[in-house]
């Protein structure tokens, strides 16, 4: 097959527009990135390559959580890896340049060029009717016609790929054969121009998004809040408050449209009307695209109060979004705006007069336990939850703690100061109130190596959120860390006396945030011989409804902490565990109601207490 100059000259027209199209997107949305606040990171090289290959190469995720739309998505995916070579081969001869052998065209094709063809025809054909046929309402009610003709495209793509394969080495020059070439060419063109314009910029955009994506999540940028700085530098930052950062910018340009985060979001799910999907990332397209980068104001106000900052969204996002952004409307609400929700100012009040949310003065706890007075190894943080008596219930959780320090002989005490790590006030937006708080703590922590913690939300805050603020050098410890430690190091013997079926419940905090999910088990299968997980676990948990400071404001729109509950009863269980005060609130609140009459109570426990029941 050969081609005449016009047909040379026509086809390098058709190249330089849509190549030309393709490049003046991307640029334009590259500059709203680069206009962003903060900078993209490039450490953890390991780490951001290994994701990138797991997560976009390999379709991890995609398959993972959707097995078979997923396992669709990546035979389409995969099949155009395969298809590059041949692509580029395709236009070279349109240019009369034949850079691939017949013999190799043919063994290629048989290999893996038609197979994959087949591939990719079932899984555009099982998408498409997915999408236009059963459609799931997490993809929208929206009809995507780009979606149609993306399905079209690619379907003729393979349809004249095997049709041109079926001609190798017979070189043909007939009208037949050269039409079919041009039909291939020009839908390749017609991706370069579409692609960019639609949702499927993601796959252009995908692998740098994941690459990019912070290694801690949430990555919530620092507020550093001075009062004794001066007017001007306090008005810069909190004039920089309603930026996106360059990160989240990416990410909404990035979005694929799937839905998943609305899916696993525990207020959605609990008939909330938060919808992540678009109140933290569609909704604020446009805005972008017409360089209105204070996008942070238009996001839903009420629908972000109702996030309990879980990152779950986050978590299940296959392009590696940053979905929640509940921080940043919550800092614009309290800082700028000064509109607090009536159940939050006494919080604040409480938090700033007290040290503790609930304006408690004294703590029977605090004055049964040993102080710290640097001599000990660990320092016990009790947070307020158990020191203040937030659910009377979880103080012996805290003796079945203390129970197995001192079988393990090791040696602890309290700071007799403790006060708020300043969780509910850093969730909530108060950074002012959170910055006091951090300092206070700061300073009694100046000659601590190491702290033991029962709330993932302190360990979080004390070893991962005051690292953005400070250099710290102390170690935090979650409970189930230090128990799992002294189980595998022998320290303690455990008996597996427990024959209930026990089921666990992740925290959000220990499971997502601190990537902790074997050391809870560890422990709670020492001792229980009918184990078995709930549906939602490990990273996929999903929340209590107790996160994102929802413990204080007790009625949404929605009934957030019941789905979990739900899913409790739901496994028979007759023991929930869970490593979370928080969580075990919440279990005890939410389990009842939802029992069948003729049913016992589900008993629920904190892994120390299911550990501390079967010490030798």
């Amino acid at each position: 097959m050969t081609f005449n100059t016009i047909e040379q000259i026509a086809l390098f027209a058709m190249l330089l527009l849509s190549i030309g199209s393709f490049s003046y997107e991307i640029f334009k949305r590259f500059v709203i990135v680069s206009k962003g606040t903060g900078s993209f990171e490039f450490d953890s090289l390991g780490i951001r390559i290994k994701r990138v290959i797991v997560e976009f190469v390999l379709q991890k995720k995609v398959i993972s959580q959707r097995f078979w739309p997923g396992l669709m998505h990546a035979f389409v995916f995969w099949g155009f890896m395969f298809f590059s070579i041949i692509t580029l081969d395709h236009f070279s001869i349109g240019f009369n340049f034949h850079p691939l052998s017949d013999n190799f065209k043919f063994f290629y094709g048989i290999l893996f060029g038609v197979p994959w063809a087949i591939f990719v025809l079932i899984g555009i054909t099982s998408l498409a009717y997915r999408r236009f046929i059963t459609r799931p309402k997490y993809l929208g009610d929206k009809i995507s016609y780009t979606s149609g003709f993306v399905a079209l495209f690619i379907s003729v793509l393979m349809i004249t790929y095997i049709i041109d394969f079926a001609y190798v080495g017979h070189n043909s020059t007939s009208l037949a054969m050269k039409i079919n070439w041009w039909i291939h060419a020009v839908l390749i063109l017609g991706f370069l121009i579409l692609i960019p314009r639609s949702k499927h910029l993601h796959l252009v955009l995908s692998p740098i998004n994941i690459f990019f994506k912070p290694i801690l999540s949430p990555s919530h940028k620092p507020v550093p809040i001075d009062m004794e700085a001066d007017e001007e530098e306090l008005e810069n930052l909190l004039g920089s408050l309603d930026k996106l950062s360059k990160n989240q910018t990416l990410d909404i340009f990035s979005c694929v449209e799937c839905g998943r985060c609305t899916e696993v979001c525990p207020a959605h799910r609990g008939g909330g009307t938060l919808d992540p999907k678009n109140h933290f990332i569609l909704n604020l397209k446009d805005h972008l695209l017409s360089n209105q980068l204070d996008a942070v104001n238009k996001i839903d106000v009420d629908a972000g109060w109702e996030c309990t900052t879980c990152q779950a969204c986050s978590e299940v996002c296959p392009v590696g979004n940053e979905v929640e952004k509940s921080d940043e409307i919550r800092n614009m609400q309290v800082l700028v705006e000064g509109n607090v929700p009536q159940e939050y100012q006494k919080i604040f009040n409480n938090l700033q007069n007290t040290g503790n949310p609930d304006g408690a003065m004294s703590s029977d706890l605090t004055n049964e336990l040993p102080a710290f007075d640097g001599s000990q190894e660990y320092v016990l943080w009790l947070c307020c939850f158990a020191k203040y008596k937030m659910d009377p219930k979880f103080t012996s959780s805290v003796y079945s703690l203390i129970k197995i320090l001192d079988s393990a002989k090791a040696t602890y005490g309290i700071l007799k100061k403790e006060q708020c790590t300043g969780e509910p006030a850093n969730r909530l937006g108060d950074k002012l109130t959170y910055n006091m708080l951090m300092q206070a703590n700061l300073e009694e922590l100046k000659d601590v190596q190491k702290i033991i913690t029962m709330c993932p939300h302190c360990s979080v805050n004390l070893g991962i959120e005051y690292a953005k603020y400070a250099k710290i050098d102390y170690e935090v410890y979650h409970h189930t860390q230090i128990i799992e430690q002294f189980i595998n190091n022998g320290n303690i013997k455990v008996n597996k006396n427990n024959a209930e079926k026990v089921t666990f419940h992740d925290p959000c905090n220990l499971s997502r945030m601190m990537g902790e999910v074997e050391a809870p088990r560890t422990a709670v299968k020492s001792c229980c011989s009918n184990f078995s997980e709930l549906e939602e676990n490990g990273k996929n948990t999903l929340c209590c409804g107790a996160g994102g400071g929802l413990w204080w404001k007790k009625e949404t729109g929605g009934k957030t902490h019941l789905p979990r509950a739900q899913q409790v009863v739901d496994s028979g269980a007759e023991t929930v565990v869970t490593g979370c005060n928080f969580c075990f609130g919440m279990m005890n609140q939410g389990l009842g109601p939802l029992l069948p009459e003729d049913k016992a109570p589900i008993k629920v426990k904190d892994v120390a207490d299911i550990v501390a029941e079967n010490l030798q």
